[in-house]
């Protein structure tokens, strides 16, 4: 097995606006942006306001200063800007966000944020909440994300809201990320696309929009293929989404569907003395991941009257996987996933005065239910015979308030205002786990919790806020967490355990926050941040040494901490520049923790201090667009990621991953209808790597235990071009 409306200070203005025909929307708060737009000759001098929403995206909205959290938004050209791979790419030059790659292609990494993880890989500890149109994207197998699913191409916005939440509820420890999808606009467009560069890649896609008042609609079919940068690593990517919408008086509804169709093939990483001699190589090739999803979400909204909003979603989402992971030391395995999720969610905003004061309240409820079977076979050259057969039926569900209130006003200046932030949810987790080979693993497991958090913004002019804030977040253990859960439950390759007794612990987190936002002149914004999570039975998987296999424990106390500072500056229309610096500690609180690790003798002692594997401390990135005419664009983008230690050197006594540094350039050219680009990434043709974790080398006699480094791409090329009719 390889191992809307805008505000940039606060405003005496009631707080909710409803402009006519704009998608649907619980909430939306206005960030300042701390990362690059794309180069647009018809962009104005001074900085842009964005648009960040909350579940159910729609286009009402609390003012930034009404928010008292760290927010990055991107808007849609910045999504597409550098044209990523995926959404982990995409968000990649915005503050503290760090990709590791174990799988060695560009469609599965791992991203990092704050410490915590939202990867597709199984194992990690997961904490952070992705969704798209409203619709929780976290698997329930084990809270991970599949970004090849995510249909990034077609998304108007995405918004990373950092720390815990109310309104994102579970699994939102590290942040949320919010995508909202395209509808339809008054021109209408019908825009074909071609792409290819480096490794074999080519993109085919076709974009058609327009509205027929009162309808819109959308639809793009995309198929991307590429042979990869690694030996046997082709990859296909085919999907096709279709949005149709409505506005009537006070009725805005919209509905869509995704289908997709994907299978990747992974390298993941190569013991060291390879990687030195070929690093196109692949130690177990054979080894792909096969999804075919079917996901449909309908969104309405409809205006009560003036001060209240009622929003609400539902969706279907059937989701089918074959992993199979290719195992030198082992029998090979082959995994078999389905999933049907069906839920909804039901959201009122009321904007009254409160006592003679600006209010804005927000009441939700949210239910899901996902039906989830899970099929592992081992196989070898005499056959295959079926491990393990289970299903695990979950229910998840919450129900929140939040209450915003401007206390005062005018306290500092005719802009000043000082508001109040106060909110509670609960969140109910159920699994009924069925063994079907009449196995151990069978069972009923509940966790519920209340979390609460209170903020408070305090705005001193209209350029110029601060806030500070405490919440609570927690996550339930997951279906393969909770069947893999001790040394005599091991998991070899991806095949489900045996339940524990005791069952795992949920992760509780509690997480403080100040930050400043500020707008010293028109042409430039600057943010700052600085948070501690604290975190109670964080869960990890840990694999012990002598083992093909993996199990989750409770690793008592961890936290994270750091400081988040971002800069965003335009000239005119020629130059527009960011740059943003994070430092991050997470480390193990507990005086003493003993994990199991495939290092020699199987367990590592870690003592409080120690730092998280994976984890860099520093990280910087900036980058320019420079326009010499007004349809030309030229880009640079550089980032800087420290050392980290390798996963399994939980006891740091091991050498680290080295620190790396990578500039990437592009051109974008347009004139009329059409758009053409050149991406050169890793312009230096720095050699690097990306993650790293330790393994027996089964090409060596007796198996040692080594290194093994996942390499980051050569020097590659993409290059592009669109018309829009």
């Amino acid at each position: 097995m390889s191992p809307g409306a805008t505000c940039p200070g606060p405003d005496l203005r009631p707080p909710m606006v409803r402009p006519p025909g704009r998608p649907i929307a619980v909430l939306a708060l206005l960030v300042i942006a701390t990362g690059p737009g794309p180069a647009r000759a018809e962009d104005a001098v001074t900085l842009p306001p964005v648009l960040v929403t909350a579940p159910v995206p729609l286009s009402e909205g609390l003012p930034r200063d009404w928010v008292p959290s760290a927010v990055d938004s991107l808007g849609r050209s910045e999504v597409q800007a550098g044209r990523p791979a995926g959404l982990p790419e995409a968000l990649e030059r915005h503050p503290g966000v760090t990709l590791q790659n174990e799988q060695g292609n560009p469609f599965q990494p791992d991203l990092v944020l704050r410490g915590f993880t939202a990867s597709s890989v199984t194992g990690l500890p997961q904490g952070i909440s992705v969704f798209l149109d409203g619709v929780r994207l976290n698997e329930p197998t084990v809270e991970e994300v599949n970004f090849d699913l995510i249909p990034l191409d077609d998304a108007a916005s995405v918004e990373v809201i950092r720390g815990t939440s109310v309104l994102f509820g579970r699994n939102t420890l590290g942040g949320a990320i919010n995508i909202v999808t395209r509808r339809g606009e008054p021109t209408r467009e019908i825009v074909p696309e071609l792409e290819g560069g480096s490794f074999g890649r080519q993109r085919h896609r076709l974009r058609v929009s327009g509205q027929a008042r009162p309808l819109d609609y959308y639809l793009s079919l995309t198929h991307l293929q590429e042979d990869g940068y690694r030996d046997f690593t082709p990859s296909r990517l085919s999907s096709g989404f279709l949005k149709l919408g409505g506005h009537v008086r006070d009725l805005d509804a919209a509905i869509s569907y995704q289908y997709s169709n994907n299978r990747i093939e992974q390298a993941g990483s190569l013991p060291q003395a390879e990687l030195g001699r070929d690093r196109r190589a692949n130690f177990t090739a054979g080894d792909f991941y096969a999804p075919r999803l079917h996901l449909a979400i309908a969104n309405v909204r409809y205006a009560v009257a003036d001060h209240l909003a009622v929003d609400g979603n539902a969706f279907v989402r059937d989701l089918s996987v074959e992993q199979f992971n290719v195992n030198a030391a082992a029998e090979n395995s082959r995994l078999l996933n389905h999933t049907r999720s069906v839920g909804g969610r039901i959201q009122a905003s009321y904007d009254r005065p409160l006592l003679g004061l600006d209010h804005v309240l927000i009441v939700g409820l949210e239910y899901t239910r996902h039906d989830v079977t899970s099929r592992t076979f081992q196989e070898d050259v005499a056959g295959s015979s079926l491990e393990a057969d289970l299903a695990d039926r979950e229910d998840a569900a919450g129900a929140y308030v939040q209450s915003s209130l401007a206390v005062a006003r005018g306290f500092a200046g005719p802009r000043s205002s000082l508001v109040l932030t106060v909110a509670g949810r609960w969140d109910l987790l159920r699994h009924d786990i069925d063994d079907r080979l009449g196995g151990p693993s069978s069972g009923t497991h509940i966790f519920q919790r209340i979390n609460p958090r209170a903020g408070l913004n305090v705005n001193l002019s209209e350029r110029v806020g601060l806030f500070a804030s405490y919440g609570a977040g927690f996550r339930a253990p997951a279906f393969l967490e909770l069947t893999c859960a001790g040394p005599g439950a091991a998991c070899p390759g991806l095949q489900v355990g045996a339940a524990p007794d005791p069952p795992l612990q949920p992760v509780k987190a509690r997480t403080y926050e100040v930050g400043l936002y500020s707008r010293p002149v028109e042409w430039l914004d600057l943010t700052a941040t600085a948070y501690r999570s604290d975190v109670e039975d964080d869960i990890f998987a840990v694999a012990p040494t002598g083992t093909t296999g993996l199990f989750f424990q409770n690793i008592g106390r961890t936290r994270r901490q750091g400081v988040e500072a971002g800069g965003r500056a335009r000239a005119g229309r020629i130059l527009e520049a960011y740059v943003n610096y994070t430092y991050t500690e997470a480390t193990f609180e507990n005086r003493i923790v003993d994990l199991a690790t495939p290092l020699s003798p199987g367990t590592e002692t870690v003592r409080a201090g120690g730092s998280f594997a994976l984890v860099p401390r520093h990280r910087v990135n900036a980058g320019a667009t420079y326009r010499p005419r007004p349809w030309i664009g030229l880009s640079l983008d550089a980032r800087y990621v420290s050392d980290q230690f390798l996963r399994g050197d939980e006891a740091n006594r091991q050498r680290p991953l080295p620190a790396f540094w990578v500039l990437d350039a592009g051109v974008t050219v347009r004139h009329r209808g059409f758009e053409g680009f050149l991406k050169v990434n890793n312009v230096l043709d720095n050699r690097y790597e990306t993650f790293g974790t330790f393994a027996p080398n089964t090409r060596e006699a007796g198996a040692p235990v080594e290194r093994f480094l996942t390499p980051a791409p050569p020097i590659h090329v993409l290059a592009g071009l669109r018309y829009a009719f």
